[in-house]
């Protein structure tokens, strides 16, 4: 038998909560496909709706791990409590609004650069993935895209992955050294990388590899900061709500590809987000400071 502590138990405990995850999605998408079906909807024009079901039936079982691990005294979460104690109704209400509006930016300024390349091109997944993406009205595009997959997501690769990721590769620092803060920051960075590659992964395309990879990244930062996920899934809603507005709304029609408003709106929104993302910062080193 396997001790907790061994390296192969720790890796299968970061591992499992996401097969489980994709056990579950596929086998509730594929049960929600056969009674539209039945019912004679197809499927395709159905997406987001089947997609929203999936996702709402999905939380409860991710859910599971999230509260087991925050009520287990890990070197992780004893960290996020602490953070979040630090901050006051304030603070928290300000980091979520400034972490929001950084999703809400940076999204799109990530999704113009890559209209600028031939990525998209070249990724069938990605192109086979929006169509679905953008089919069953926008009411199911903003209850699920913008609301519950963002919220799972969050559970799952921030909260879970990352969390374990960091308990897995962080070593004891009982007597606080600064070589022991030190080497738990170097951790942690890491741990940000990895659990930021494999949500890229797990999109199975080119394209949303890039673009999940790189915001994953940003919202594992987010929930160190925050000291709880909401930051990330704040940050990810942000991300979401601006694709679909500019899927389904007339709201960026000004901002078509190649034309001056497109560079201009690229670069205002990403020294947006560089901006809200300096606040953030500053505001977290002063509290330390303190």
């Amino acid at each position: 038998m396997l001790s907790k502590n061994s390296p192969m138990f720790k890796s299968w405990n970061v591992i499992y909560p996401v097969f489980i995850y994709f056990v579950v999605t596929n086998l509730f998408m594929s049960l929600f496909t056969m009674f539209a079906v039945f019912l004679g909807a197809d499927p395709k024009e159905q997406y987001m709706m089947l997609q929203t079901a999936t996702v709402a039936v999905t939380i409860p079982f991710i859910a599971r791990y999230y509260q087991k691990d925050k009520a287990e005294p890990t070197v992780f979460w004893e960290h996020m409590n602490l953070e979040l104690e630090k901050k006051t109704p304030v603070q928290k209400t300000v980091n979520g609004v400034l972490m929001f509006l950084s999703g809400a930016v940076l999204g799109p300024a990530l999704n113009n650069i890559l209209m600028l390349t031939s990525v998209e091109e070249v990724s069938e997944g990605f192109q086979e993935i929006n169509r679905y993406f953008f089919a069953g009205g926008i009411l199911f595009e903003l209850l699920g895209a913008c609301l519950l997959t963002p919220f799972l997501e969050e559970l799952l690769y921030r909260s879970v992955v990352y969390g374990r990721l960091c308990d897995m590769m962080i070593l004891d620092n009982e007597k606080k050294t600064e070589r022991g803060r030190k080497r738990e920051r170097q951790s942690r960075m890491i741990a940000m990388v990895i659990s930021a590659l494999l949500f890229g992964v797990l999109h199975m395309n080119l394209v949303q590899f890039i673009y999940a990879g790189i915001l994953g990244l940003l919202f594992a930062w987010f929930m160190e900061k925050a000291g709880h996920f909401y930051g990330a899934f704040l940050a990810h809603m942000g991300a979401n709500l601006i694709s679909v507005l500019r899927a389904e709304t007339e709201l960026f029609t000004w901002m078509k590809p190649g034309s001056t408003a497109f560079y201009t709106a690229t670069a205002v929104f990403f020294a947006a987000g560089v901006f809200f993302i300096a606040v953030i910062e500053f505001s977290s080193r002063q509290k330390k400071i303190k």
